[in-house]
């Protein structure tokens, strides 16, 4: 074996024992990696929170704030349109919930109604006005007969004797959504009116599969405070990506 064959092998060995190694390496990285991974599943598996409302809100943010960011981050023109969002986006998620809530603590005990103590003395009440008004209208048929009424069958002037067949107009969901925040912005009111439309029902199912009240207490506890802080954290990223434009020269 010549030199020239000897330097040709020992560079094909040295070329060899390096892509080894630099695979070896990736490798090693890779299975950190992994290894990572898998452990942070197995912590979120094997410890969730001791609230059974808290587990289920973590599912439904995972949900519901990705549509939140993105539309929230679309209102760019004033953030008047932003505040205006935000505000009608939780009174939404605290209306939503309430018919479900109230219910949820009258039937722990609670009378939606009072109902009537003496229910004899009622009917008994009851068949005396019948009584009375059946006399009384005997007596205004008796005068009725008696006396000569001229009934005026004269045609009535055109407004009064047109009869309205136009349906009436249906309710603007859009404008009645959020009442009691009239004055805000109204772009803002209708961008968190399209948004809600798209998680409500997220909401909705997570909560009325919580039968315990406290859990439903602490749900929308938790959702209202999570929501709030979540849209400074927008707010605050909208900030650092936004700068308002100069205005053009005359």
């Amino acid at each position: 074996m010549n030199q020239e064959e000897k330097k040709i092998r020992e560079y094909i060995r040295k070329k060899i024992t390096k892509n080894i190694h630099e695979q070896e390496q990736r490798e090693f990285q890779l299975r950190k990696v992994i290894r990572s991974l898998l452990k942070e599943g197995d912590i979120s598996d094997v410890h969730p929170h001791r609230s059974t409302a808290i587990n289920t809100l973590e599912d439904v943010l995972k949900k519901a704030i990705p549509t939140l960011r993105t539309d929230y981050k679309r209102l760019t023109t004033d953030a008047s349109q932003r505040e205006s969002f935000r505000a009608h986006i939780l009174k939404a998620m605290k209306d939503s919930v309430a018919p479900s809530m109230n219910n949820a603590k009258y039937g722990e005990g609670g009378a939606l109604l009072s109902e009537p103590t003496n229910l004899e003395a009622d009917e008994a009440g009851e068949d005396l006005a019948d009584t009375e008004v059946e006399g009384g209208l005997e007596d205004e048929l008796a005068a009725l007969e008696e006396a000569d009424i001229q009934i005026d069958l004269t045609d009535k002037e055109d407004d009064e004797k047109k009869l309205n067949v136009e349906p009436d107009e249906e309710p603007d969901e859009k404008s009645d959504f959020g009442g009691g925040l009239e004055g805000m912005d109204e772009t803002g009111r209708n961008m968190a009116y399209t948004t809600f439309r798209k998680i409500s029902q997220y909401i909705l199912d997570a909560f009325d599969m919580l039968a315990n009240t406290k859990d439903k207490e602490v749900f929308i506890d938790y959702l209202l405070t999570n929501t709030k802080l979540y849209f400074d954290k927008f707010e605050s990223e909208l900030q650092k990506t936004v700068d308002e434009p100069d205005s053009p020269e005359a």
